[in-house]
């Protein structure tokens, strides 16, 4: 599962792996197990997690699922942390609501200020659901302007990742598997890890692909325990 979610692997190219180690699966089954696992995890994950800060950009880009346009709606903090991500089939006042509802809930944290870019839906959905935030609408969208670069970046690696995933099926398996995702993208940049003294291992990259290994590890042995 960790190969399948941190990198850009087909199901079947990680039933490939797996064969050369003398493990015999099907890529339905390598599937399988991220529809079951991977929002396990990512629970997990979020409650292993850095604590968020309090200053969000949210912003929502296409992704498809089932041939047609869904929207993905994402956030960040000032450390450019990911907050939370939602999928929804429309891009309105529902879908806005119903990310701030899920988003604040589950990261146990309120921003203080939330920066948007100017759709409508946004000012009613802050106004209710973090109503102590103080919202600053802007052109997100613009070229060069201030905000725009953070979360535009923010989006990139997953919209990548999607892309050898060739499409998502439904919403209710998408946001599974992009949950899935983001838990591998958090780990790599350190938002979620195991206690130090499980991490060990040589300086630069091999040490941080060693500390993603034992961390998934370790979110692994915790759901075993909890079961």
């Amino acid at each position: 599962m960790r190969w399948y979610l941190r990198f850009r692997l087909s199901a079947a190219d990680v039933r490939d792996l797996l064969a050369e180690r003398g493990v015999d699966v099907s890529a339905r089954t390598v599937l399988y197990w991220v529809q079951k696992f991977a929002p396990l995890l990512a629970r997990a994950g979020r409650r292993a997690a850095t604590r968020p800060g309090v200053r969000w950009q949210c912003d929502e880009t296409y992704v498809r699922v089932g041939g047609k346009w869904a929207y993905l709606y994402r956030a960040i903090d000032e450390h450019g942390q990911v907050v939370d991500v939602v999928l929804r089939t429309q891009r309105d006042l529902a879908s806005a609501r119903a990310f701030f509802v899920l988003a604040t809930y589950r990261r146990r944290t309120t921003p203080e200020e939330v920066i948007t870019d100017k759709h409508p839906a946004y000012v009613r959905a802050i106004r209710e659901e973090v109503p102590g935030a103080v919202h600053v609408p802007r052109g997100l969208h613009r070229a060069g302007g201030p905000d725009t670069k953070p979360i535009a970046r923010s989006h990139v690696p997953t919209k990548d990742r999607l892309r050898s995933m060739r499409g998502l099926q439904s919403v209710r398996t998408g946001q599974r598997a992009i949950e899935g995702v983001e838990l591998a993208r958090a780990v790599r940049r350190g938002h979620v890890a195991a206690p130090s003294a499980l991490l060990v291992g040589v300086a630069g990259h091999h040490a941080q692909a060693r500390a993603a290994a034992a961390t998934f590890t370790w979110l692994a042995d915790g759901l075993r325990i909890a079961a």
